[in-house]
């Protein structure tokens, strides 16, 4: 798939690598993340390919990358993701966090979003330097 040129939505109909999508996702966000003085890292192997009727999908980590990044400074954020049998985990590693309430309110408005979808979002170390965030998903969305 090709790079995303700004004015492109990501609304996906076909299949696109997760490692993609994060790749997109963080190149819309790398303004934001400047700013705040953050360094984003895609760690998404390319094994992981969503398939076809993905849009909740992408919504849903579109808007969870851009409440970390947003919530962040002068930190470290790295990405990978999982899959198992039934389930694709995106981890989502905020090290430096210094607005731990804050972006756990943020993703707090995304999760019923994630849970209509099936998936779920999680949050580990909320109150300490490095933070863990995880989004669920069925594997369906896989191809």
């Amino acid at each position: 798939m090709e790079k995303y040129q700004p004015g492109t939505p990501l609304v996906l109909h076909t299949g696109i690598s997760l490692q993609q999508l994060v790749c997109n996702l963080i190149d819309r966000s790398r303004p934001v993340a400047l700013h705040n003085r953050t360094h984003v890292v895609n760690q998404v192997g390319r094994e992981l390919v969503l398939g076809f009727d993905n849009e909740n999908v992408v919504s849903v980590i579109r808007d969870l990358l851009s409440a970390i990044i947003e919530n962040s400074c002068d930190g470290e954020i790295y990405i990978w993701a999982e899959k198992y049998s039934d389930v694709i985990m995106l981890l989502i590693e905020e090290r430096n966090n210094n607005k731990g309430f804050a972006l756990s309110f943020s993703i707090g408005s995304i999760e019923p979003y994630a849970a209509r979808i099936g998936g779920h979002i999680s949050i580990e170390g909320i109150r300490q330097r490095k933070t863990l965030i995880s989004f669920s998903f069925p594997a369906r969305f896989a191809a």
